[in-house]
Formats: C-alpha cells, structure tokens, sequence
C-alpha cells in the first residue's frame, strides 16, 4: 500500500526532528568530506560507498515501525533463521569436509565465508535472549532450552576472547534487568550462567585460547614492540595495544582534518613499517578500533559525530526494552577493539539492526 502525501510529509518532517538521523547523516557526510584530501581517491570512493546506509537505512526504520505483534514475530522467526546456518556449515564441516570441530573457525568462518566472528557474535545474541526471555516466561521450556545451548554453543565455539567477555558482561546485565522486573525470576540466568562457564571451560578452544594468552601476553610497551619487531606473534591483544598506540601516534600528526578516508590504511601501514611490526604488516591490519578509525580518517569532524551518535544512542535505553540495550551496550564497548565500519557486515549491525531495535524494541 502506497502512503499518501500527507503521510509522506509527515514521515520527512519526523526524519528531521530525529537528533539521532541527522548524527548519521553527518557521519556519512564526513565521509565524503574525507574524499576531497585523500590521495587514494578510488579507495576513499569504495570506503564512502560501504557506508551509503548511514545516509537513509536509519531514517527510513525511524518512521516506518512494526507494531508490537509484528515484532515478536520477526524475532520468533529470527531466532530460528539465524541458528539453521551454523548448523548446516557445522555438519558441512565435519561430513563433507571432514575435519574437526577445532578447525570450524579457521576453515569454514574465515577462510570459507570471510567473516569475522565479531559479527557473527551480535546475531546470535537474538537467539540467546529470546530463549531467555522466553524460558524466564516458561514459555516452550524445552525447545528454549535446547535453543540456548545450541547458540551458546556456536558462540563459545567461536572462540573469540572478546565475545566472552561480551558474553560474560550479557550475563550481568541480564540478571540485574531481570531481577528489575522480576525479581523471583533473578536466580534462573543466575544458576544458568554459572553452568554454562563450568560447561565452557571443558571446550578445547576456550581451553587453547586462554593457556595462549595468559603465556605470551606482556604490558610494557617496548617488550611488545620489540618482540612484534622479530616475528610474527599469535597474541591478539598485543596487537590491539599495538596497533591502538600507532593510530594515535597518527591522529596526533594529522589533526585536525585526519588523514582523509582513502588514505587511513596507507597511514598505518606507514606507523607499521616504521617499527617493523611483522604480524600487521603480513594481514594489512586494520586500527582494530572504530573510535581510532574515525579520528583517523576524518579527523575532529568525523570522530567527534561518530562519539556523540553513540553516546545519543546509548541514552535511549529504558527498561522496557529486550534486546536493544545488550546491543548498543555491546556495539559501544566492540569498537573499542573492532573497526566494525570496515565490513558490510558491520554497516548492517549499525545502520539497520541497532535502529531496527531502537524503533520497534520499546514495549514491556
């Protein structure tokens, strides 16, 4: 059905008076600023292009919103639609291509698909929480169970450092915000989180994953150089410090414009040649931090615009909502230790799934 004029002004004007919709317009719009003073003008065009969503994605789910029914559907449908895909590539991975389930990541997630377990990780979060919701309701008790295993199964099996935390950090939001609505419900996500961490502690790659980091993790800033300087080393979180404190040392020179949006990986590939850091140099790393990123590329403009967009989104969650407030809260702390905007991927999460929860995730 085809809305009327009346409704269509109607829509523009509410478009407009969105704090939020115009902050995402700006982030865009600085991207384009950036073409102007980037050498690498064909990059700085595909850069731009990646993030088109930005510019109407966000104002359109403003104004066009599912009633509360509608909703629930979408994410009953949703919970089952994101769960089908792993299993498929699992069994893919241990019939057809007959490996085991340790190389699941390796083989299938990166190497097959090209995705980062970063933004598999927010997906299955709907999953998780709807089965929560629903067993806190006892609501299909066994099927929500089985659910919830499965998808924090995948999720562990991932074996992301950072998505445990994440998880661990879901945990604690999720028993305080049901012990605000109910507070003799409070002990369920209790006594399941404290199994699930025994449980998760038995997986190999959880296992593998921390023995890795507590034997080669070190602080001091010059060991880690030193040490990246020689080889080309596992540890993910040197890298990160690393990489954190060579894109400062960048915005720093190049403020206060940044150094335009084709240009930001030329730029850290300088700062990684100057010290030799091998590991960065062999996988063209990107600044592994959204924050950095913006100030990077578009310098005060950009990074300023990307800052208070999150904290606006950030200040829009209330406790009727579900899902919203894990994703923000997550989306706000991933940045910190991904650059999500380099990806489609991550330009869906942003510019459609955050707005999505944000305009249709408001009912008690």
């Amino acid at each position: 059905m085809i809305d009327t004029k009346t409704n269509i002004k109607t829509k523009f004007r509410a478009i407009w008076t969105e704090k939020t919709n115009m902050l995402f317009m700006l982030l865009f719009v600085a991207q384009i600023i950036g073409i102007f003073y980037s050498e690498n003008t064909d990059f700085a065009i595909t850069r731009a292009t990646v993030m088109l969503p930005l510019l109407f994605l966000p104002a359109i789910l403003s104004v066009e919103k599912f009633t509360k029914k509608e909703f629930k559907f979408i994410i009953s449908i949703c919970k089952i639609t994101i769960i089908l895909p792993f299993i498929y590539f699992i069994l893919l991975h241990l019939i057809w291509d007959k490996r085991n389930i340790s190389t699941f990541v390796h083989f299938t997630i990166s190497n097959k698909l090209g995705i980062s377990q970063f933004y598999l990780i927010f997906i299955l979060f709907i999953p998780v929480i709807a089965s929560i919701s629903a067993l806190i309701d006892k609501q299909k008790t066994f099927f929500h169970l089985v659910l919830l295993s499965i998808s924090l199964g995948i999720i562990f099996l991932l074996g992301n450092k950072t998505s445990a935390i994440f998880v661990v950090l879901f945990w604690i939001m999720l028993i305080v915000q049901t012990y605000k609505r109910k507070k003799t419900k409070a002990l369920i996500p209790i006594v399941t989180g404290v199994l699930i961490f025994v449980l998760a502690l038995q997986l190999p790659i959880v296992n593998q994953r921390l023995d890795v980091f507590r034997k080669t993790v070190d602080f001091n800033l010059e060991t880690v150089i030193t040490k990246n300087s020689f080889t080309i080393t596992k540890n993910t979180f040197e890298h990160r410090l690393l990489i954190d404190y060579l894109a400062l040392h960048e915005i720093l020179d190049s403020l206060p414009f940044g150094v335009g949006t084709g240009d930001f990986q030329a730029a850290l590939n300088a700062q990684y040649q100057r010290i030799n850091f091998k590991a960065a140099l062999d996988a063209n790393y990107n600044a592994h931090n959204q924050y950095i990123s913006e100030f990077l590329k578009t310098g005060i403009l950009g990074g300023t615009i990307f800052v208070i967009l999150i904290i606006l989104l950030l200040k829009k969650i209330n406790r009727h909502q579900k899902y919203y407030a894990y994703f923000i809260t997550f989306f706000s702390l991933a940045c910190l230790v991904e650059s999500y905007l380099d990806r489609q991927h991550g330009i869906v999460i942003f510019a459609f799934l955050i707005p999505f929860l944000l305009y249709n995730d408001n009912h008690d």
